[in-house]
C-alpha cells in the first residue's frame, strides 16, 4: 500500500507544511553534480542535459543519488503526527477479501481470492459453482516479500494444462512455466526472456506461441535501460526444451523506419487456423497462418526464411498471409463463424494448386477494428478471398459490416458466447453500457445500463452458455433491478452470472421471453461487505465543463452528501489522457477514506488523448495537439476552485505513467494553481524517452524527437525541460515524485533527473517553502503485479 499511502499522506501533509514558515529549512536537499558540460544541438537548438549520468542505473553516483533522496524523503513524511494513523487506517480498510470472476475451463471453475492483505491473489479452483473451492496455485509462496507476481495465465483446450507467466520484482520481464492441472505437478522447462507476450495454445493441446526477446544483451531483470527491439515469435512444444523451440516469426528494421513494439498471437475458434498480429502502441499489421503446415514440418527441417510483405523486414517459418499490410487502424479478434463461401474464383482460393472456394463453408473472421470507424465497429473478413499473394488493398472493401460504428458511443470489447451470441460493451461518456447481440446480424437483444458502473471483470466462451462479469463504480457495485436481493450493507464486490438455457433457472432471477430468447440472470453469486465506511453517505455525479478551446470535458466528482461548497475541502483531481486509454469510474478504499476523514473530494477528469470518445478524441490531444490534454487537466482544475468544491491551497493533483508527465507540464505551466502534485512513475524527459526499453513504440502518441516538427512540439511542454522559477512570485507546489527500482517500462531515470532538475531550479530557490521530494520504490515495477505491501 505504500504508493496511496504516501500520495495520501502527502496530500494532508499540505496543512501540516504551511504550519512551518519555511519547509525548506526542514529540508536539507543533497548536493547533486550537475554537470553543464553535457550538451547537444537537436534541430538547431541546443539542450542542456547536466543529469544524464543519472540515466546509469548501475553506476555508484546514481546509487549515491538514490541513497540520498531516500534519507531526506522517508522522515520526512514520517514527522507527521498523523503518518502513523494513516498507515494504520489504510492497513485496516484495505483487510477485506477481493474476487474475479469465475472462468471455465474443461470441467472446471477457476477464480482468484485474496483474503484481505496477502500480497498476491491465489488461484482456487472448484468442480461447479457449488461447491468448496479448493487451493490450485498460491503465488504467496513463491518469494517471502511477495514480488515474485502472476502476471499471465491460459489454459490449453482442454483445461488439462496451465500455462503461467511470472515477473520477478515488478518487472516486465516473465518467465514462463507449465502445470498439470490434474496432478498440480509442473513442467520441467521454463520459458525465459519472455516480454509483452501472449500465450496461445494450440487447440490440439500440444503447445503455446509466445513472444521473447532471445538475443537481448545485457541484463534483463528490469533494471535495465537498453531498448526493446525485433520481438520474435516462437511455437514450444509442451515437454521439450526451450531451445528447440520452432522460431516462426521475427522481424528485423531497415534503417530509417521506427522499430515495431511486439508481436502478438491468437488461435482462432476453428481446429487448425491461425490470426497472428504485429502489433504497436496504435495500430497493426495483420497475418493469418494454415497451422497444418506447422503440425506436418515437426521434425523436419525449418523453413526457408521467407521474407512477408510488410513495410519493415519481416521473416517467417511459416506459410503467412497477408491480411492488412498498412500500418492504419487496429484489430482485435473476436471469433470466427461458417457461412456460405461465395467467392469461387479458382485463382483466388487458397492453396497454389486452386481449390475452388464455391461450395465450401467460409472462414469467417470477426474482428472489432477503428479502420473507418473512429469509435469502432465490428466487421467480418471472408478468409477464403486471401492468397499468399492478394491484393490486400481491394480486399478489404470486401469486408462486411455486422455492428456498425456507434454515432457517439464507443464499442471498446466484444466476447462471443453461445456459439451465437454477441456480449458488447459500449463506452457513453465515460460509463459502459452492456448489451448481448445476435452474433450473424449484430442485432440488440437486449442493453443493460450500469449507471455509473464500469465492467471490471468479464469471463464467458463460445462454447459455453454461460458467461461471468463483475461491475464496480466509485462507491460500490452496482446491481441490476431485481437481479439480487437487497443488501443489509454496502458491497465491495459483486458478480452476476448470466445462463442462456432456460432449464438453469435460479432461485432469484429477472426473466424475459423474446421469440426464441430466454435471458434469465442469476442473483449474486458473492457479495463482500465493507463494515468500516458507510459508502451510502457519498454521492457520485458527472458534470461537463469547458476546456481553454471551449471543449465540453467530463468529469466525476466524488464526495460527502452533506458537503459545503464554501471552498474549504482538500480535493484531489486525477487524469492521464493518452493513448486512448479511458478513465472509468472504479472502487478504492483509499480514495473514500480521504472522502470520508478528511472530508475530501475526489474528482477525475476525462481529458482529451483519452479513449473516452474514441479515435476522434485521442487525436484530439495526441502528437501535434498535446496541449489540449493539458489544457484541459488545467481546465478541470479551475472548476474545482469556481465551482468552490476546493481552492487553490487545499488542490493536489496526481497521474501515473502518462499522466506523471501530465502532473509535471501542468506544475510547470500552473504552478499557482496547485498546493501538491504526485507525478508518479511518469515520462518526464520527452526528449529522451524512445532511446529506452520499449519508449519508442510511445512515438505514435508522442511524436519522435528526432523530426523537427515533433520536437518543437514536445520541447514546449516537457516537464524536465520547462522547470523554471514562477515570474508571478508564486512558488511550486508540494511534489512528491514516486518511482520503482524496477519499472523497465517507464524507467526512473526519467523521475531521478526531473527531481534533480527540480531541487537545483526551485529547491535552491528562497520563495520556495513547498518540498519537492522523491520515494522510490525497492523490488518494485511499474504496477503489473505489485504486492499488497508496496500498493
Amino acid at each position: 500500500m505504500a504508493r496511496w499511502e504516501l500520495a495520501w499522506g502527502n496530500i494532508v501533509h499540505i496543512e501540516i507544511c504551511r504550519n512551518y514558515k519555511s519547509c525548506r529549512k526542514m529540508i536539507d536537499y543533497p548536493k547533486i553534480k550537475r554537470d553543464e558540460t553535457v550538451e547537444e544541438t537537436l534541430h538547431g537548438v541546443k539542450v542542456k542535459d547536466p543529469y544524464r549520468w543519472l540515466e546509469n542505473p548501475y553506476s555508484d553516483e546514481t546509487k549515491e543519488f538514490v541513497a540520498a533522496q531516500m534519507e531526506i524523503t522517508d522522515p520526512f513524511l514520517k514527522s507527521s503526527p498523523i503518518y502513523g494513523k494513516v498507515k494504520g487506517r489504510l492497513t485496516e480498510l484495505w483487510n477485506f477479501p477481493k474476487y474475479t470472476v469465475p472462468t471455465k475451463h474443461g470441467s472446471k471453475y477457476f477464480f482468484e481470492k485474496n483474503s484481505g492483505l496477502q500480497n498476491q491473489n491465489v488461484i482456487y479452483v472448484q468442480n461447479s459453482l457449488d461447491t468448496e473451492p479448493s487451493i490450485f496455485l498460491d503465488p504467496n509462496t513463491f518469494s517471502e516479500d511477495g514480488t515474485i507476481a502472476l502476471t499471465n495465465k491460459a489454459f490449453s483446450e482442454d483445461g488439462q494444462i496451465f500455462a503461467y507467466a511470472l515477473s520477478h520484482a515488478g518487472s516486465d520481464w516473465q518467465q514462463i512455466k507449465f502445470k498439470n492441472v490434474a496432478t498440480g505437478e509442473d513442467y520441467q522447462e521454463v520459458l525465459e526472456k519472455v516480454k509483452f507476450s501472449s500465450i496461445a495454445w494450440t487447440h490440439d493441446n500440444k503447445g503455446i506461441f509466445y513472444m521473447c526477446y532471445k538475443h537481448q544483451k545485457g541484463r534483463t531483470d528490469g533494471t535495465e535501460t537498453t531498448s526493446n527491439e525485433n520481438q520474435n515469435m516462437y511455437y514450444h512444444y509442451l515437454g521439450t526444451n526451450q531451445s528447440e523451440d520452432h522460431h516462426a516469426l521475427w522481424w528485423c528494421t531497415p534503417p530509417g523506419l521506427d522499430p515495431l513494439s511486439s508481436l502478438g498471437g491468437e488461435l482462432n475458434d476453428s481446429s487448425d487456423k491461425s490470426s497472428e498480429e504485429n502489433v504497436g502502441c496504435e495500430n497493426q499489421l495483420l497475418y493469418y497462418v494454415d497451422l497444418e503446415a506447422l503440425v506436418q514440418r515437426r521434425g523436419a527441417p525449418d523453413y526457408d526464411w521467407s521474407l512477408v510483405a510488410s513495410p519493415h523486414q519481416m521473416y517467417a517459418q511459416l506459410p503467412i498471409i497477408t491480411i492488412v499490410n498498412k500500418l492504419e487502424a487496429d484489430f482485435e479478434y473476436i471469433t470466427n463463424m461458417n457461412a456460405p463461401c461465395t467467392y469461387g474464383n479458382e485463382e483466388h482460393s487458397r492453396g497454389e494448386k486452386g481449390n475452388p472456394a464455391i461450395g465450401r463453408q467460409a472462414e469467417v473472421a470477426i474482428f472489432l477494428t477503428n479502420k473507418d470507424a473512429p469509435r469502432r465497429r465490428l466487421i467480418a473478413i471472408d478468409l477464403c478471398r486471401y492468397t499468399m499473394n492478394s491484393d490486400c488493398e481491394s480486399l478489404c472493401k470486401s469486408w462486411s459490416t455486422i455492428i456498425p460504428e456507434h454515432e457517439k458511443d464507443v464499442l471498446e470489447w466484444c466476447a462471443c458466447v453461445a456459439d451465437d451470441k454477441l456480449v458488447t460493451c459500449y463506452l457513453r461518456d465515460a460509463r459502459d453500457v452492456l448489451q448481448l447481440r445476435d452474433l450473424k446480424t449484430g442485432n440488440l437483444i437486449k442493453e443493460y445500463d450500469l449507471d455509473m458502473g464500469t465492467i471490471s471483470g468479464f469471463s464467458g466462451k463460445k462454447k459455453y452458455s454461460e458467461f461471468f462479469f463483475s461491475v464496480t463504480s466509485f462507491l460500490y457495485p452496482l446491481h441490476l433491478s431485481g437481479s439480487a436481493p437487497s443488501f443489509q450493507k454496502p458491497p465491495i464486490a459483486f458478480e452476476q452470472r448470466v445462463l442462456l438455457d432456460s432449464l438453469k433457472i435460479p432461485l432469484f432471477f429477472l426473466h424475459q421471453n423474446t421469440c426464441l430468447e430466454t435471458l434469465v440472470f442469476k442473483t449474486v453469486i458473492r457479495v463482500v461487505h465493507l463494515d468500516k465506511l458507510d459508502a451510502t453517505k457519498f454521492m457520485t455525479k458527472q458534470i461537463f465543463y469547458s476546456s481553454k478551446d471551449g471543449t465540453k470535458v467530463p468529469m466525476f466528482i466524488v464526495h460527502k452528501k452533506d458537503l459545503k461548497l464554501d471552498s474549504s475541502a482538500p480535493t484531489l483531481l486525477y487524469g492521464y489522457g493518452g493513448f486512448n486509454i479511458s478513465m472509468k469510474p472504479s472502487f478504492s478504499v483509499f480514495r473514500l477514506a480521504f472522502i470520508h476523514d478528511f472530508n475530501g473530494v475526489f474528482a477525475l477528469a476525462n481529458i482529451r488523448g483519452g479513449g473516452e470518445y474514441g479515435e476522434e478524441w485521442q487525436n484530439a490531444g495526441r502528437l501535434l495537439n498535446r496541449q489540449n490534454c493539458i489544457d484541459d487537466f488545467i481546465a478541470g482544475a479551475e472548476y474545482l476552485i469556481d465551482a468552490k468544491y476546493t481552492s487553490s491551497n487545499k488542490l493536489a493533483i496526481m497521474g501515473g505513467s502518462h499522466g506523471g508527465m501530465l502532473v509535471g507540464a501542468c506544475v510547470n505551466q500552473r504552478p499557482e494553481l496547485y498546493a501538491a502534485a504526485i507525478p508518479m512513475v511518469g515520462v518526464m524527459d520527452m526528449l529522451r524517452f524512445h532511446k529506452f526499453t520499449i519508449g519508442y513504440a510511445w512515438c505514435t502518441d508522442y511524436g519522435t524527437p528526432d523530426e523537427k516538427e515533433h520536437f518543437n512540439s514536445i520541447i514546449k511542454y516537457s516537464p524536465l525541460h520547462n522547470i523554471r522559477r514562477p515570474s508571478n512570485g508564486a512558488q511550486y507546489p508540494s511534489i512528491l515524485v514516486l518511482t520503482a527500482d524496477h519499472d523497465d517500462r517507464v524507467v526512473p531515470l526519467h523521475s531521478f533527473k526531473y527531481t534533480a532538475e527540480l531541487q537545483n531550479t526551485i529547491g535552491s530557490w528562497e520563495q520556495q517553502n513547498n518540498p519537492l521530494l522523491i520515494r522510490i520504490d525497492v523490488k518494485a515495477g511499474h504496477s503489473a503485479g505489485m504486492p499488497t505491501s508496496k500498493m
